[in-house]
C-alpha cells in the first residue's frame, strides 16, 4: 500500500491500496492494518454509502460535537473530493485543497476531524462510501456553501450544472461561519 500525505494539510493522508487483477476482475482491500497502523488513534463507528447523479455536491459538511473523522472512496465513478480546515486555532485555517476519487484510482483519503468536506460527482451513478469516526448526529451539524464559499473553491463543473439539496443551498458562506466559529 502507499501512502502519500497532502500538499497541504499534514493530518490528510491519501492510501493507494494494491490492485489484483485477472480475468475474474480484481481484488483490493479497502481498509487493512496499514491503514489502521496509520490511523491508529482513531476508532471507526460508522460506515455510509451515497449515489450520486453527475454534478451532484453533497456539502461542505461539518460536525461540531464529536467532529467527524472520514475515510472515503470511490467504488464506482468518479468525483472530486474538497476539503476545508475550518480549525480555528490551525495554521492552515481556511485553506482548501480537492482530491479526484474514483474507480480508477482507487484513491483512499483520509480526512481528520476539524475539515468541513464536500464531494462532487462527475458522473452518474457515483457511489462515496466511508469510515466515520463519530455518529452522525444532525442537531451538532452544519455547512458551509459548496457555491458561495467565499474562498473560490474550483468544482471543475459550471454552477449552472451543479445539484444541490435544500440544506447546502441554505448553507452559510464561510466568511459567515468565521463570524461564529464552532472549532
Amino acid at each position: 500500500m502507499e501512502i502519500i500525505k497532502s500538499k497541504k494539510f499534514q493530518e490528510v493522508k491519501i492510501f493507494y491500496p494494491k490492485i489484483y487483477k485477472d480475468d475474474r476482475g480484481f481484488f483490493m482491500e479497502s481498509f487493512n492494518h496499514y491503514i489502521k497502523n496509520e490511523l491508529k488513534e482513531y476508532t471507526f463507528y460508522q460506515d455510509n454509502h451515497s449515489k450520486s447523479k453527475k454534478g451532484v455536491i453533497r456539502g461542505l459538511h461539518y460536525q461540531w460535537l464529536n467532529p467527524m473523522g472520514k475515510l472515503l472512496r470511490v467504488p464506482v465513478g468518479s468525483g472530486i473530493d474538497v476539503i476545508i480546515d475550518i480549525r480555528k486555532d490551525s495554521f492552515t485555517y481556511g485553506q482548501w485543497e480537492s482530491f479526484e476519487l474514483s474507480d480508477k484510482n482507487n484513491a483512499i483519503l483520509w480526512v481528520p476531524p476539524g475539515f468541513a468536506q464536500g464531494f462532487l460527482s462527475l458522473q452518474d451513478n457515483t457511489h462515496l462510501c466511508y469510515r466515520t469516526t463519530a455518529l452522525h448526529n444532525e442537531e451538532y451539524s452544519s455547512a458551509i456553501h459548496p457555491l458561495e464559499s467565499g474562498l473560490d473553491i474550483n468544482w471543475t463543473l459550471s454552477n449552472k450544472d451543479i445539484i444541490l439539496s435544500e440544506k447546502d443551498k441554505n448553507a452559510q458562506s464561510f466568511n459567515e461561519y468565521k463570524l461564529n466559529p464552532k472549532f
